[in-house]
């Protein structure tokens, strides 16, 4: 049986946001510090997660999101792109605040979190 990743994507375009993955900051994803708006901090646990396992896509997903949201779209379209051209494309539990989570692979939510950067730095 596949494994389930069982985090929780916001998920980009539903609402022309950036996509993050929420769960405990326990398994490294940063979604305390991303909700607490500490995306200095959120950052760091990323990308040190990112050193041990470069191919989470949660983690991927999240950092675009923190890089989105701190102005850096070009380097967020590039960790969008990372994620579109991984051989596994990983469930993710996509939620935004006003429904319910639901499933969604991971290249879903990277395509929705390109579709909202500018133009500029699409590819």
């Amino acid at each position: 049986m596949k494994n389930i990743l069982m985090t929780c994507v916001f998920a980009a375009g539903l609402m022309s946001v950036p996509a993050f993955a929420s769960s405990t900051d326990a398994n490294g994803v940063a979604s305390d510090a991303i909700m607490a708006g500490d995306f200095a901090q959120a950052e760091t646990l990323l990308r040190q997660g990112l050193a041990q396992n470069p191919q989470d896509a949660t983690r991927l997903l999240n950092l675009a999101f923190v890089l989105q949201s701190t102005g850096r779209a070009a380097e967020a379209a590039s960790v969008y792109e990372k994620v579109l051209q991984m051989e596994s494309n990983p469930v993710v539990a996509v939620a935004d605040p006003y429904t319910i989570s639901q499933p969604a692979r991971a290249k879903r939510v990277a395509k929705k979190g390109m579709a909202a950067l500018p133009e500029s730095v699409k590819r």
